[in-house]
């Protein structure tokens, strides 16, 4: 055989070892392909807390039940398509985006929690957009090829509260600003409960009219539903420090004592009535206050 068959004989060889290879390594990937479990997600954003927004991004943790860690991966909130081994997980997904809200301790189901940073709750005011959402499955059963698609419908894991202040003497006020103290710092993802032992004192932003002053803010804790009775009661005072148009400050404080936790629904509405007296100086009396479910959810 010549130098020029050899080579042409060598290339033919080495061509088929090619082809052969690549057979092997696509009946491979097709074998493994069909030992995974494809999965589809789709949501029901209908149920949103009345004036926020809905969450865009989500955070999807699988547990499997026998063993090994932990899935997580981050994604958007129309739904998401993916691939798992087969097997029974259990299944955390709560939105990644909720405002000054951050998330630890989510390698195990049990102790997963979503909290506010320390830093956050004594420095920032707590008037958010983006509330807190969570979904819980016991146990999701992944079989190997296409399994049957799943719509969830997120669970509110915040409450907002809504203060309003008509004040008689408005015209005397140029600012407010207001804590609430009382609130829950943590809430555990899989329970859905707070913490009863972790509350702090947050402050919040205020917007002033020719009528009063106006506040929402976002509290963890998941809505009580009628004749529930709240997992943890919590005590909670507001205290209000106004500055008034001579320059002076006048502070008020009102104790809500448990009405704020034994009101059901996701929206809480906080009226409080006060009087501006111009003596030596200004003070700011309270006259009286009720706490009253709200709107709810708003069906969208």
């Amino acid at each position: 055989m010549d130098s020029k068959s050899f080579l042409s004989a060598g290339i033919v060889f080495m061509t088929l070892i090619i082809v052969v290879s690549m057979i092997k390594c696509t009946d491979e990937k097709g074998e493994e392909e069909q030992l995974q479990g494809n999965v589809y997600y789709s949501f029901n954003w209908n149920n949103v807390l009345s004036e926020t927004s809905a969450p865009q991004h989500l955070r999807y943790c699988f547990y499997p039940i026998e063993s090994g860690s932990v899935i997580q991966m981050d994604d958007d909130a129309d739904g998401m398509s993916f691939t798992l081994p087969p097997a029974r997980y259990k299944v955390l997904i709560f939105n990644c985006d909720a405002d000054n809200i951050a998330f630890r301790n989510t390698n195990k189901f049990e102790t997963a929690e979503a909290y506010i940073p320390e830093t956050k709750s004594k420095n920032i005011e707590h008037s958010g957009d983006i509330p807190l959402y969570g979904i819980v499955n016991e146990e999701l059963i992944v079989k190997a090829g296409e399994n049957s698609p799943i719509e969830f419908i997120p669970v509110p894991l915040t409450r907002k509260v809504s203060i309003h202040i008509k004040v008689d003497g408005m015209e005397h006020i140029t600012e407010c600003k207001g804590s609430i103290s009382g609130m829950a710092t943590t809430i555990n993802l899989s329970k859905q409960e707070v913490l009863p032992e972790a509350t702090t004192e947050i402050p919040f932003q205020t917007t002033t009219s020719e009528e009063g002053v106006d506040a929402n803010i976002l509290m963890l804790g998941k809505p009580t539903e009628e004749g529930e009775t709240p997992p943890v009661i919590s005590s909670h005072e507001v205290k209000l420090d106004f500055t008034l148009t001579d320059g002076s400050t006048a502070s008020t404080a009102i104790d809500l004592g448990n009405s704020i936790e034994e009101t059901e629904g996701s929206t809480i509405d906080v009226s409080i009535e006060a009087t501006v007296a111009k003596g030596i100086a200004f003070t700011v009396n309270v006259k009286q206050w009720k706490v009253a479910p709200g709107d709810k959810l708003t069906i969208e």
